[in-house]
């Protein structure tokens, strides 16, 4: 009789334990909620106290967007960086840089730097947290922070072992030399995909190391407003993107033509027939025409819709592909940058410049926007320009968004917007106080530039 009243004791026993276990993994799933605004106020009390230590005055906007996301226990993906509005104490970037990596915060997606001059140790300890690739930095800008060719040549080092899809460094001045470090930095990279050197007083050698660089990344989106690359730095910078949008070109216009012969063939009686006899040909030639498949296979799609969409996602998981490498481009922006008859070229120089334009804007699928404002063209130019947007239109080509300057003939000039239009023009200043206008100015320039903002 005692192990029957064993087994009736212990049998409560083991109930209670699972009652407790259930209990514990409660409390731990209320524990992971809570994680993440313990995580950001733990990160707000390492930015001060760093701050303290290195002599620098931890901004007020930081602290705040910290705050903000702990209450509501959310992740912040994007800092901003600004000058304070302490005189006595100026903002710096490394504790920021030291509070996010001691607290192990590995949501970092975007840095904006504004306004604040970097020294080469600034700049050493933010290439240490780039090649970190447990922080996944997408997004980087560097605005006017007094960036130097040395400085530009330890940030490219980093560049190849981090996640930067998009790299802004309008306004240092760091000319040639800089831009000659930074190539040899991006040289074969394939994850950046923006590339923003506005006003970083560039010169006409610039144009051919950047044209070599972009050919050999997955660099698309190429920004060089407010720069001096001149007729002869455009023509080294676009030749590349130009010959292989004329060889696409050839290719393309050789299968149709091969395509055409094909089904000129395969409609012609005494031709079908007379293949039908030969065994081994029939087989090649049904398995490679077959029209009324494709057609069927599309039509199935479309009947189909969002289901069969659903359906396949839902079976493949896999991520998706990298970015091409190679020598195309989407978006090139060069405002301001000397494409006139007074540079090396003389008279010739922006007529040679432009039938270059005329090759790239006729046979690139690629090519989306053109930005050559504020660049005096002169009538052949603009003329150059509007018989390239209309070669392109009557190749079915995609519609490409162009901007010139009204210094030309007026009809030309109604032609090229009419064909051509649809490309952001620059945003006019607000009234208010300085500081803040920049600010607006400059949060507008990258919303025109289509980056993509963190939620």
């Amino acid at each position: 009789m005692s192990p029957v009243r064993h087994g009736q004791r212990d049998m409560p026993v083991k109930k209670t334990k699972k009652k407790k276990s259930g209990k514990k993994s409660a409390k731990k799933g209320l524990k992971g909620l809570q994680s993440i605004a313990e995580v950001l106020k733990s990160l707000r009390q390492q930015y001060e106290t760093k701050s303290k230590d290195s002599n620098s005055y931890p901004h007020p906007d930081v602290k705040k967007l910290i705050n903000h996301h702990a209450d509501n226990n959310s992740l912040l993906a994007k800092f901003i960086l600004t000058p304070g509005p302490s005189d006595e104490l100026p903002v710096k970037v490394p504790p920021l840089l030291t509070a996010i990596r001691s607290t192990r915060y590995v949501h970092v997606k975007e840095l904006y730097i504004w306004d604040i001059p970097m020294k080469h140790e600034d700049i050493s300890t933010l290439a240490l947290f780039l090649e970190q690739s447990i922080y996944p930095i997408q997004y980087l800008e560097l605005m006017e922070c007094s960036i130097d060719s040395y400085g530009v040549n330890r940030l490219a080092r980093s560049i190849c072992m981090s996640n930067l899809t998009a790299l802004l460094l309008d306004y240092n001045k760091f000319g040639d030399a800089g831009c000659d470090g930074l190539c040899r930095g991006l040289y074969g990279n394939r994850t950046l995909l923006r590339l923003s050197l506005c006003y970083c007083n560039l010169g006409p050698s610039s144009g051919e190391v950047l044209g070599k660089t972009v050919s050999y990344t997955a660099i698309r989106d190429l920004y060089l407003d407010g720069n001096a690359l001149e007729c002869e730095g455009v023509i080294e910078l676009i030749k590349l993107f130009a010959d292989s949008a004329e060889m696409e070109a050839i290719e393309r216009a050789e299968k149709k033509e091969a395509q055409i012969v094909e089904t000129n063939t395969l409609s012609i009686p005494g031709i079908s027939s007379a293949m039908s006899s030969v065994s081994r040909p029939t087989s090649s030639v049904s398995v490679k025409s077959k029209p009324g498949s494709a057609r069927s296979r599309l039509s199935s799609v479309g009947k189909k819709g969002k289901k069969g969409k659903r359906k396949k996602s839902g079976k493949k998981k896999e991520p998706p592909p990298p970015p091409p490498v190679g020598p195309w481009i989407q978006k090139l922006h060069l405002l301001d940058n000397g494409i006139d008859a007074q540079g090396v070229g003389s008279t010739l120089g922006p007529v040679m410049c432009m039938k270059m334009f005329r090759k790239l804007i006729t046979h690139s699928e690629t090519l989306q926007e053109l930005d050559l404002d504020d660049n005096l063209i002169g009538d052949l130019g603009g003329r150059e320009v509007l018989e390239a947007l209309m070669d392109r239109k009557e190749a079915g080509l995609n519609n490409l968004k162009v901007n010139v300057t009204h210094r030309m003939n007026s009809t030309t000039f109604a032609a090229i917007i009419k064909l051509g239009s649809g490309l952001k023009k620059k945003a006019k200043k607000k009234k208010g106080k300085p500081g803040k206008v920049r600010i607006q100015l400059k949060q507008e320039c990258s919303t025109n530039r289509g980056y993509v903002k963190s939620k």
